[in-house]
């Protein structure tokens, strides 16, 4: 089997880990396999430093690799940026769809920068606002 690009999650509270149990338990396992979450808590710890270099080396099988953060510039995302052996490809805005839409990709023939533009077009599309019409006015009785 072919090398995958690795993927890393990274977001506040624990964000990641959350929304990748929500996206296995709709999708399974497939596609969201090697995918690796780390929680930040509140923010950048040495602890944080730690976990996320690990998490990088260990993701990155020879293809490279997408880390996918919350928010991009705050302190979860810039460690891991800091910390990677190699400059990752970020794409910010970890979200459900996002990680449903990562599940259904070929990660052993896209490149992480061909992934990450992907499922930022899905997430675009994906957002939505809906707005009720307002309720018809009722016909007085008197």
């Amino acid at each position: 089997m072919p090398e995958q690009v690795g993927i890393v999650l990274v977001g506040h509270g624990r964000s990641a880990s959350a929304l990748l149990e929500a996206a296995r338990g709709v999708c399974g396992e497939t596609g969201l396999t090697d995918v690796v979450a780390v929680d930040a808590g509140r923010g950048e710890t040495d602890d944080l430093k730690t976990r996320l270099k690990a998490a990088l080396k260990a993701a990155d099988r020879g293809r490279g690799v997408l880390m996918i953060a919350d928010a991009y510039g705050a302190s979860p995302c810039s460690c891991g940026i800091r910390e990677a052996s190699a400059p990752p490809v970020v794409l910010s805005g970890l979200s459900f769809n996002v990680l449903l839409k990562l599940a259904s990709l070929d990660r052993a023939t896209l490149s992480p920068e061909e992934l990450a533009r992907t499922c930022a077009d899905s997430a675009r599309r994906a957002l939505a606002v809906h707005v009720p019409s307002p309720a018809p006015a009722k016909e007085s009785t008197a």
